[in-house]
């Protein structure tokens, strides 16, 4: 990379940098789109210290947490108690908080391209909007989560075998977590370098599932008992949209992962018998984009989250763009255009009433609150669904390489 595409990063950070302090001492700013401040900064790390306080204390927090300033019980994995068996406790919220923070954007840093003002400008349109800007306001875990698994490309596509071996570690410690990052587990759907290597590679995999299915059985349980699902503004998922009119939530959950398996395989068996032909990029370039719309995609008809989980978008970026950028692409152009709307349409809307001249009655409000919502929750889909498509033509592609290498003649 040159000192131009450096100069790019350089002026992506100075931006951010210069966002945070804004939003820090002027946070009217943030609440004006629609991003309230909790009582505390951090409020998610709070929370999970709060949780890990109270298993020190002898409490349950799964049941109840007194500790945490909503009352809200832990519905993550038990490997969070390993932040109080560390020495650590909600008085260390503010500066882990800052960490989150900071791992998180030198791992934007690493992936984003950053290689033209076009791409910057994208870049800052997304990663400069209010859903990012909840996410950070909170410390949110997802931050942490994208900051662990941004090395795994790196690791996966290593000269050195041995440093190769090294990638699903954060992918299980990620999913010790939280869960889903075992959805960027696909990442290693990709033939090893050696036949040998591939043997290794699956034999740690294995043995790294199996581990994590038997220490986490319980907290699995647990998840899926809550009945946790996310309501209100800036929401992300399949089912999000008939949500906002107050649609049985088991049958519109169940619907949005029919729906997303049934495109999976529509994408994976699309022109079955034709070579896959990539239209640029990278072989790590490709492995970000695999990693990021198998967690994206997972998310989105698995169930309904808050729109922070957007970040995620930043691993599409090295791929999205460039295509997008190219002619013969509409699906790119039509995937970043819903992905810029849907970052901003909510936020917007929330502050054109704030600084609209004139008092908008109660029912106004409400109604344009949830056209915002549903104009997002639609959007995502026009987002999603050319990412789809080409993750299962690139599955398929790998699948194809797969057999090729495994081959007798």
């Amino acid at each position: 990379m040159g000192m131009k595409e450096h100069r790019y990063k350089w002026m992506l950070l100075a931006v951010i940098l210069g966002l945070h302090g804004l939003l820090g001492n002027v946070p009217q700013i943030m609440s004006a789109f629609g991003v309230g401040r909790s009582v505390v900064w951090f409020r998610d790390m709070h929370s999970m210290l709060a949780a890990s306080d109270a298993a020190h204390d002898g409490l349950n927090p799964y049941v109840d947490n007194p500790y945490d300033i909503g009352r809200e019980r832990h519905i993550y994995p038990d490997w969070w108690f390993a932040l109080g068996q560390a020495g650590l406790t909600r008085p260390d919220s503010y500066w882990l908080g800052w960490v989150v923070v900071g791992l998180f954007w030198l791992a934007v840093l690493a992936v984003v391209p950053g290689r033209s003002p076009g791409e910057l400008g994208w870049t800052l349109l997304i990663c400069a909007s209010p859903p990012f800007w909840l996410g950070v306001n909170r410390a949110n875990p997802d931050l942490l989560i994208f900051a662990l698994l941004t090395p795994v490309v790196p690791l996966l596509f290593h000269h050195n075998r041995w440093v190769r071996l090294l990638a699903p570690w954060p992918v299980a410690l990620a999913a010790g977590l939280k869960f889903f990052p075992a959805l960027a587990g696909v990442v290693f759907l990709k033939p090893a370098p050696s036949r040998r290597e591939g043997q290794l590679q699956w034999l740690l995999i294995a043995a790294l599932l199996l581990f994590l299915v038997w220490a986490q059985a319980d907290d699995v349980q647990r998840y899926l008992q809550a009945g946790w699902i996310a309501r209100g503004q800036f929401i992300f998922g399949a089912a999000a949209v008939p949500l906002h009119y107050g649609g049985n939530p088991d049958f519109w959950l169940n619907a949005g992962r029919v729906a997303g398996a049934a495109l999976m395989l529509a994408a994976f068996f699309h022109c079955w018998r034709q070579p896959v032909v990539r239209p640029g990029g990278t072989e790590r370039e490709w492995g970000f984009f695999i990693m990021g719309a198998a967690v994206l995609a997972g998310g989105f008809f698995l169930t309904v989250g808050y729109l922070y989980k957007i970040v995620f978008a930043v691993w599409l970026l090295p791929v999205l763009l460039p295509l997008a950028a190219r002619s013969g692409q509409p699906g790119m152009r039509l995937s970043l255009a819903c992905l810029a709307g849907m970052v901003w349409v909510e936020g917007l809307v929330c502050a054109a009433l704030a600084l609209w001249p004139q008092p908008v009655d109660a029912f106004t409000r409400i109604l344009l609150h949830r056209m915002a919502a549903v104009i997002s929750g639609l959007l995502a889909w026009g987002f999603l669904l050319p990412v789809v498509h080409v993750f299962g033509a690139e599955l398929r592609g790998r699948w194809q390489q797969w057999r090729a290498s495994h081959d007798p003649a």
